[in-house]
């Protein structure tokens, strides 16, 4: 069995009301019509009128051609009759005019079904752009444009992730596979002592890699579970464990007890404080700075233009001046990603000397 069409459904719902209301309307009319009037018609039939002179000619009319009202019975039958075949031609009508306003108003609800099939075939870059009054269709043909964009951009990200993900898998893989091959090709002129340390390096930044991808993947995925966390001491633990180098790091942390998965957060500021002494000049200094509010780390080190603070949280993104340095390019991505996961509003500005400034808010959250 075929269902209605909603263009059909509404022509029943507007016809159907019109119906009812001109029902009800004629009903009205009738009651009163009888009984609020007084009716003062003669008894019995109209005298006949008295010859006078010569008759003049008269059409004459066959009775079936006329009403004759005769009484109060008349009035009221001729008004019934009357006020239903009015009823029955504006039902028609009505059925048809509603078919064509709503026809009309569902005209850009098909513009959205036939976006959206549009989109479902892989065509992202479709967009409805609904024209007409700011009305609930207008809005739900915006809001599938933003959701569309969002999804452009969502999917292009992901592309771009995949190709560098690949791009960096492949270099070290490539790089162990050669080192085989030439010490294969001849075993006698390679010493294991050598090649070994260089293998296990290779290798060890492969497995770096992956933990990294996976660390972002599951960050990207949001919190399973959350537990009271103190970030004052995974930044005291952080700062302890990390190699400095010849840089300076200095830190001033105040008690800041918050929500969030402990594993992700540690992440987050081992990465912070690695990209701040990483990507920093020789001697150098790191500034961390903790409280209920916000964390702040500040450094030393090139200068970066603002165009290209949006890029650095960009997986697999290096800027001019750090892609001889080591690293993979998904530090402060996953930085990025841990940090929307746990709802902090993350910020990044150049420093005027050189450097950054990268800071997080923290929400306000009752233990």
């Amino acid at each position: 069995m075929s269902r209605l069409t909603i263009r059909a459904r509404l022509t029943l719902v507007y016809g159907g009301m019109f119906l009812l209301a001109g029902v009800a309307l004629v009903a009205l009319v009738y009651l009163l019509m009888r009984f609020a009037p007084r009716y003062a018609f003669p008894e019995g039939p109209a005298p006949a009128p008295e010859p006078t002179g010569s008759p003049s000619p008269i059409p004459t009319v066959a009775a079936s051609d006329v009403l004759d009202i005769n009484s109060k019975e008349d009035v009221l039958a001729t008004l019934l009759l009357f006020s239903g075949v009015g009823l029955a031609v504006l039902s028609v009508l009505a059925l048809a005019l509603a078919w064509y306003v709503s026809g009309r108003m569902l005209a850009r609800l098909h513009d959205i079904t036939a976006a959206a099939r549009t989109v479902a075939t892989g065509n992202l870059h479709e967009r409805i752009a609904l024209n007409g009054p700011a009305d609930e269709l207008k809005e739900l043909g915006d809001t599938f444009d933003e959701m569309l964009s969002r999804l452009d951009v969502a999917f292009q990200a992901q592309r771009r992730f995949a190709a560098n993900a690949s791009h960096e898998l492949r270099t070290p893989l490539a790089t162990t596979r050669t080192m085989l091959q030439v010490a294969l090709a001849d075993p006698d002129a390679h010493d294991l002592r050598v090649l070994g340390p260089k293998l296990l390096r290779t290798n060890q930044r492969s497995i770096d890699i992956t933990n990294a991808l996976l660390t972002l993947t599951r960050a990207e995925h949001g919190l399973t579970a959350a537990q009271p966390i103190d970030l004052a001491r995974l930044l005291a633990e952080a700062v302890a464990g990390l190699d400095h180098g010849d840089r300076t790091v200095s830190a001033s942390l105040s008690p800041a007890v918050i929500h969030g998965d402990p594993t992700l957060l540690r992440q987050l500021v081992t990465n912070l404080l690695a990209n701040a002494i990483t990507h920093n000049v020789p001697g150098g200094r790191v500034r961390v700075t903790l409280t209920r509010e916000s964390l702040t780390v500040t450094n030393t080190g090139p200068v970066v233009p603002p165009t290209d603070i949006e890029l650095i949280f960009e997986p697999f993104h290096r800027l001019e001046g750090r892609r001889t340095r080591t690293g993979h390019g998904l530090g402060l991505a996953i930085v990025h990603a841990i940090a929307e996961a746990h709802h902090f509003t993350l910020t990044a500005r150049p420093n005027p000397g050189g450097g950054l400034t990268i800071t997080i808010h923290l929400p306000p959250i009752d233990i």
